[in-house]
């Protein structure tokens, strides 16, 4: 009998798998969504979704016009012979003018969505992003993977910054810090990233230059093992361009005084960034070339970033846009009721901030010599 029980509960696991499997081959997994605006129509969406086949190098792609992706999803599984599910989605793409009005209504249900992972990327499109899904990329693979890809080795941020869902909910929901996204464009051999989308609340409002990301990520979080090419540095004996790679790091805020809108006084900050690094080039700069120039070059880079990061963070004071969360140090530093009364969108614009930068060189190469 033993036997007979043990032989039932074999045949009914195996006929379950053929169950799931037929299930599974009923689901279609949505990798990139995008939302634009519909054209001549104000309240209403352009959405796009886009689904790999089993291949994994082409994708089906549905286009629909609806006031929310939720009512574009129910138009997609009526067209679609299986059901469209969230739980492998990559990348969700807004164009940037329907950014610029707002990304929340359009897309709660997804942002509520419990099965979506925090791998999911959040977007800002520049460009035709119809072409986006439908030209065929020189790197293969379909859009969605190849965007995936693109952004986790980004050079401006060696995967550094990473604007996922998490990260954007985490900051939209935290009133000390404001969301951020990656901006990308097209090109003649593909994609590219852009920059990077200052948010307040849930509308994209500025624009961080790509050749400034790598700045900008080192006043959001601490270094990494990134790298760093700072141009016209100028030195005691001229001005030329230096990379360092393998920077580490820590960022460190220090508040000096809140603010106090009673008095009329602005919050006084200070950013300070300890960076270490290998020199790996610095053109025009060769009579810096021995070791006793090094405590001159090291103050010079010092002062560069410290300028760069100064005048980022001019930049995002400009909207009222906290990207790198300077609030959330200002908000421990003051009563609760204080900081529930203040407007702290304004207070970053009005705040005095300062950047002070020490970078060491950890290394040259063959670059110093060591004998002069």
């Amino acid at each position: 009998m033993r036997r007979k029980g043990i032989g039932w509960l074999l045949a009914l696991s195996l006929l379950s798998g053929c169950a799931d499997q037929k299930i599974l081959e009923k689901i279609g997994f949505a990798r990139t969504i995008i939302l634009e605006k519909a054209e001549g129509q104000d309240k209403a969406l352009k959405v796009t979704i886009s689904i790999p086949k089993t291949n994994q190098t082409e994708s089906i792609v549905y286009t629909d016009v609806a006031r929310s992706f939720k009512q574009a999803k129910i138009h997609f599984d009526m067209q679609n012979d299986r059901r469209i599910v969230l739980g492998q989605l990559r990348q969700v793409m807004f164009g940037a003018s329907l950014a610029r009005q707002g990304v929340w209504l359009p897309m709660e249900s997804v942002f509520r969505d419990p099965a979506i992972g925090i791998r999911t990327h959040v977007i800002v499109a520049e460009g035709d992003i119809g072409r986006f899904v439908t030209r065929k990329y020189v790197q293969g693979g379909t859009m969605g993977e190849y965007i995936d890809n693109l952004l986790r080795s980004d050079p401006a941020t060696r995967g550094q910054f990473d604007t996922n869902l998490h990260t954007f909910l985490r900051d939209y929901y935290d009133d000390g810090a404001e969301p951020v996204a990656t901006i990308i464009g097209e090109t003649v051999e593909g994609l590219k990233v852009k920059g990077i989308a200052l948010f307040v609340r849930d509308r994209y409002v500025a624009k961080i230059q790509a050749e400034d990301a790598m700045f900008f990520s080192l006043l959001r979080s601490d270094a990494k093992n990134v790298s760093l090419f700072m141009d016209e540095v100028e030195t005691p004996r001229g001005a030329g361009s230096i990379s360092l790679a393998n920077v580490i790091g820590k960022r460190k805020i220090k508040i000096l005084s809140p603010p106090d809108p009673n008095r009329k006084k602005p919050a006084r900050i200070v950013v300070e960034l300890k960076l270490k690094g290998s020199l790996m080039e610095y053109d025009d700069l060769l009579e810096m070339n021995n070791l006793a120039s090094q405590p001159v070059l090291e103050r010079a880079m010092g002062k560069y970033v410290a300028d760069r990061c100064e005048r980022l963070i001019r930049e995002m004071q400009k909207p009222g846009a906290d990207g790198i969360g300077i609030g959330s140090h200002v908000r421990d530093r003051m009563r609760y009721k204080d900081w529930k009364a203040l407007d702290w969108n304004q207070a970053f614009s009005d705040a005095e901030i300062e950047v002070v930068a020490d970078i060491k060189i950890r290394d040259y190469g063959r670059l110093i010599d060591a004998s002069a």
